[in-house]
């Protein structure tokens, strides 16, 4: 039994210090607020846009990027060598940001008065029952890996040892999975993605307005 409980604080000091960075920087922002009252919600955003400034209208969107508090997540150019003709071929790229959910709309305005936007399509994942079930088993797991602990404190076989040594290292598997995507969730919901495809042309292409119904299924 001494054996045993001198290995659960072994155990819990190497826990501590593989987790202990993640779980502190959680407990000031999510974790602190897990499953509050609104929902969970996951949403990705994809624009084309076309410009003649492609240098300067990159720049000013990555700009925005950092001073809305976000990040590029990826991010490929191309372009802008001589082609076959020795002209030099067009520009592109294709950024992915993460955009704090409550400021993506104003970047999406800014992406909107900086270039054409020919095109712009919008999903939302609703996970907040993805989000509750996770929660709840992992609360439960917490509550067996503590009766385990207390079981081995107790174990005065060792084959009973070896049996709950092998419990808890599935426990403890289980845990470091469910909070790996419960964070996983909180990024994605607290940083919508906005996906974006710029490309350089000398003449921009004609859009449409929207009709007044588009307007209203949008809304």
């Amino acid at each position: 039994a001494s054996a045993a409980g001198m290995q659960r604080e072994e155990d819990k000091s190497a826990a501590d210090s593989s987790d202990g960075f993640a779980l502190t920087s959680e407990s000031s922002g999510t974790a602190a607020n897990v499953l509050p009252a609104g929902r969970k919600l996951i949403r990705n955003i994809s624009m084309d846009v076309e410009t003649d400034a492609y240098e300067a209208l990159v720049t000013s969107l990555q700009e925005k990027v950092y001073e809305l508090g976000g990040y590029i997540e990826q991010s490929d150019m191309s372009g802008g060598s001589q082609n076959s003709y020795r002209h030099p071929s067009s520009k592109y790229a294709s950024i992915t940001a993460r955009i704090p959910a409550d400021k993506v709309d104003s970047f999406i305005t800014a992406v909107e008065s900086s270039g054409n936007a020919i095109s712009k399509s919008e999903s939302t994942q609703d996970v907040t029952l993805q989000y509750s079930d996770l929660e709840s088993r992992k609360k439960s797991l917490e509550t067996e890996q503590d009766k385990l602990w207390e079981f081995l404190e107790k174990a005065e076989s060792v084959d009973t040892v070896i049996t709950l040594q092998q419990r808890l290292t599935e426990v403890r598997y289980q845990l470091e999975s469910m909070e790996s995507q419960l964070r996983l969730y909180d990024n994605q919901v607290e940083y919508s993605e906005v996906h974006l495809t710029v490309s350089e042309v000398t003449s921009f292409t004609p859009v449409a307005p929207e009709s007044a119904a588009t307007r209203i299924n949008k809304g």
